[in-house]
């Protein structure tokens, strides 16, 4: 599911004042400025507002976060909802699906939201929910890896260097731009 324009769910504790938008300016108070009652896209204020307005809408409707700040729990009895939040994108399970059909309800009457059906992706890792099971793979996330640092045409390795080579600090070939590397392996790291 995903939550449309979350940031400006977000409601302000501090008073903060902005300019009348071009086109908006009311005739005769030109020079007046608009107190914002709520987050705009582009306040710093903003991701912090949305959270805290997220995790109390959660926390009022009985789940608990444990030892992760984005991962909620919801137990009744046996039945338990499970719900995880990347900022204005949740993923949800959980072994009842009265429960979940509740939540979800709940969800788009409070939020206005996009429910996405079936996941397929998430954070750039595709997902196949089949009958033997749920698989994950980062397949188009490599093609793009590989697109972007002109390795399309790579052929595989088991280990990145020859084993057992005596480099040289100094052997008379071209030097390499060490930030394209570093960027590279960085980029495994998601």
């Amino acid at each position: 599911m995903d939550v449309k324009s979350a940031f400006l769910n977000g409601y302000i504790d501090e008073e903060i004042y902005v300019e009348q938008p071009q086109g908006f300016i009311a005739k005769g108070s030109e020079e007046k400025v608009l107190r914002l009652k709520k987050t705009l896209y582009g306040l710093k204020q903003a991701p912090r507002a949305w959270y805290s307005r997220i995790d109390k809408y959660f926390m009022d409707r009985g789940f608990r976060r444990r030892s992760e700040p984005t991962l909620y729990i919801k137990s009744q009895g046996n039945d338990t909802l499970i719900v995880s939040l990347y900022v204005d994108d949740l993923i949800y399970t959980g072994n009842n699906e009265k429960m979940i059909q509740v939540f979800k309800e709940d969800m788009m009457k409070t939020f206005e939201m996009s429910d996405l059906g079936l996941m397929h992706f998430f954070l750039g890792i595709e997902i196949n929910q089949e009958k033997k099971g749920i698989f994950i793979c980062q397949r188009k996330y490599t093609e793009t890896l590989l697109k972007k640092f002109k390795m399309e045409s790579c052929k595989t390795v088991t280990t990145p260097l020859v084993t057992g080579e005596k480099y040289q600090k100094e052997d008379g070939s071209q030097k390499v731009d060490g930030s394209m590397y570093r960027s590279l392996i960085g980029s495994y790291y998601i």
